[in-house]
């Protein structure tokens, strides 16, 4: 699978549309009708920085797409995600640096611990024949305790709650980390353009570059690959590493929020946002950045964080997230074995 091309055709970006704006416009409605006041900081998933918020989102898409092009299903994104918040939970406990110090160790700290638990979840795959889906879940499940047991507490700022009109002084609620609003904006622009450079670097790496020919060999048929002699172990060991470090850097990028909101849902776990954001992308790359950057302002408009906070409508809000995957997940992967026995599709040898 080529990034920007989804053999769903217009009938699925179609659907997908239809999905984001009954999303925008019916929580928008249900918060008139509800008339709930302001969402605590509790229920909120985010608010404020729409910039830091896209590129929290555009991280988790690529650590569930990139490791796709290898044919695996990285459901171990939720646990990438944990390792990386915990991790880098360590550095303003136990450093003492300037702010944006402790921000760049603190997110490539995130980063290795995530592509640690990927590669982990490679070698389960290879060694023991164990499918990522069942070791990517039981991961997460297990990693849900690290980040309470770590000592996770309010170390660091709720960056995502501030003005972009205040732009001056240091965060008045967070005198440990000390990042002043200027700084947590600027890492916001640096991360979203990091992560833009990595999508297009990957795209055209796929695209032009025989390694790349390789990879889309591995996505489509790993058989075939390895009688071409592609190492398929090690390209798909490489590409869920490199999806973990996404998927890290964005849990250690929550540290500038409020830790209550980063480890519970919205609507649910955090570390799946990756799954909506490429499924409602259609796998493609300017899909991915543009419901990134799509969810980042809803998720910023008042009536979305009254409704998250509602058990019930956070469900149905949850359903919507994940309705496209029924038509996306069987086009992105047509030539794998396990869509084929889920799905019906049009790509199916004759007996």
């Amino acid at each position: 699978m080529i990034p920007g091309r989804c053999r769903g055709g217009v009938w699925a970006v179609v659907a997908n549309v239809a999905v984001l704006a009954s999303l925008v416009v019916g929580t928008q409605f249900l918060s008139r009708e509800l008339g709930a006041g302001p969402a605590s900081a509790l229920t909120a998933p985010w608010s404020g920085d729409v910039i830091l918020v896209a590129s929290g989102l555009l991280f988790l898409g690529l650590a569930f797409l990139l490791p796709l092009h290898a044919g695996l299903l990285n459901l171990a994104i939720h646990a990438q995600f944990l390792a990386g918040f915990a991790a880098g939970s360590l550095v303003p406990q136990y450093l003492d640096l300037t702010p944006g110090g402790e921000a760049s160790i603190a997110l490539a700290i995130g980063a290795a611990a995530g592509a640690a638990v990927g590669i982990v979840v490679a070698w389960l795959k290879r060694r023991f024949a164990i499918h990522e889906i069942l070791s990517g879940l039981l991961l997460g499940a297990a990693m849900v305790f690290v980040p309470r047991v770590a000592g996770m507490g309010p170390v660091a700022p709720s960056a995502l709650t501030i003005g972009l009109g205040s732009l001056v002084g240091a965060l008045p609620w967070a005198p440990g980390l000390k990042l002043p609003p200027n700084l947590v904006l600027a890492w916001g622009i640096l991360l979203l353009a990091l992560g833009l450079v990595l999508g297009f670097l990957a795209a055209h790496f796929l695209r032009a570059s025989v390694k790349g020919f390789d990879l889309r060999a591995v996505g489509s048929n790993p058989l075939a690959a390895v009688a071409a002699g592609v190492d398929v172990d090690g390209m798909q060991t490489w590409m869920m590493a490199l999806g973990g470090a996404c998927a890290g850097l964005t849990g250690a990028l929550q540290l500038w929020s409020l830790p209550a909101v980063a480890l519970e849902r919205w609507p649910f776990p955090l570390g799946f946002a990756g799954l909506a954001v490429v499924f409602l992308g259609a796998g493609s790359l300017r899909g991915v950045l543009l419901v990134a950057l799509i969810l980042a302002v809803w998720l910023n408009l008042p009536g979305s964080t009254d409704v998250l906070g509602s058990p019930e409508w956070g469900a149905a809000v949850a359903f919507l997230l994940v309705l496209p995957s029924l038509w996306i997940v069987p086009r992105l992967l047509p030539d794998q074995g396990a869509p084929r026995a889920i799905w019906r599709t049009g790509h199916r040898e004759s007996l």
